[in-house]
């Protein structure tokens, strides 16, 4: 399995999914010429043996957008849709916060079924049937 993810591991310098599924590693060429490999956190810098090594998995490793792939990526929707970069990214923006929104949605959709008392004995608080009444002042 090792010696299968060395052989698939990228060549080309990006930003990857590696094959465990869930790590991201972004994989850029030093000026000096060295192959390094920086694991979204974990603060040390890998080489490709050890990276290999190190995270492997049955998942192919999946390139990821870079910050210039998103540039071009914009560009070319502005250029297509014959409108403003700022009207591009704003769509986008617009986007990504509706499909969040949706997650939360999707997520909670029981959650209006699950009685009050439940809710409380499952973080310890006790429900009384009268509010305390206001401090004296």
């Amino acid at each position: 399995m090792i010696e299968r993810a060395r052989e698939t591991a990228p060549s080309e310098p990006g930003v990857y999914k590696m094959p465990c599924g869930e790590c991201v590693v972004d994989f850029f060429i030093t000026a000096e010429g060295e192959e390094r490999w920086l694991v979204a956190g974990d603060g040390h810098s890998y080489t490709r043996e050890s990276v290999v090594v190190a995270r492997h998995g049955d998942h192919p490793w999946v390139r990821l957008y870079s910050l210039a792939d998103a540039a071009a990526e914009i560009a070319r929707l502005a250029a297509l849709g014959e409108r403003d970069l700022d009207r591009v990214v704003e769509d986008l923006i617009e986007s990504i916060d509706d499909r969040e929104v949706e997650s939360i949605v999707r997520e909670r959709a029981g959650m209006r079924e699950v009685p009050l008392a439940d809710v409380a004995d499952l973080f310890g608080v006790e429900l009384s049937d009268e509010r305390d009444p206001a401090p004296d002042a």
